[in-house]
């Protein structure tokens, strides 16, 4: 493992950041990866929302029926269930990287991707 000294080292890219107050990022973990067989987003690989660009500005409101409406509870569900875990574990000295690995490993036991991954090149 890496020390507390090496896990708290400015990373490179902000190595020139003028800051504005004394928080300061520290280490992050590469970017994890989501398994075959769990369904992704058009985002997943490019990082661009097509699908959502494509519907910006449109006023189509897509109306849900039988098994749509199934597999929206339970995206609710497992969103809420995801949240409830990451909230047991905000507290000091947990870091948001902890945290992240925390998100996406529940997220792959559900078999669900987690959203903002690559969303926008967003890193977790």
């Amino acid at each position: 493992g890496m020390s507390a000294e090496e896990l708290m080292k400015m990373p490179y890219e902000f190595t020139n950041y003028d800051f504005s107050g004394t928080l300061r990022p520290a280490f992050v973990t590469k970017q994890a990866t989501v398994p075959a067989g769990i369904p992704k987003p058009d985002y997943a690989d490019s990082s661009v929302p097509v699908s959502e660009q494509a519907a910006r500005g449109s006023h189509t409101v897509d109306i849900k029926t039988g098994d749509d409406v199934e597999g929206m509870r339970l995206a609710g569900r497992y969103g809420r269930e995801v949240l409830d875990i990451a909230a047991r574990f905000v507290k000091v000295g947990v870091t948001g990287d902890e945290i992240d690995r925390i998100v996406h490993a529940a997220c792959l036991e559900r078999k669900c991707y987690p959203s903002p991954l690559n969303y926008y090149r967003f890193p977790k």
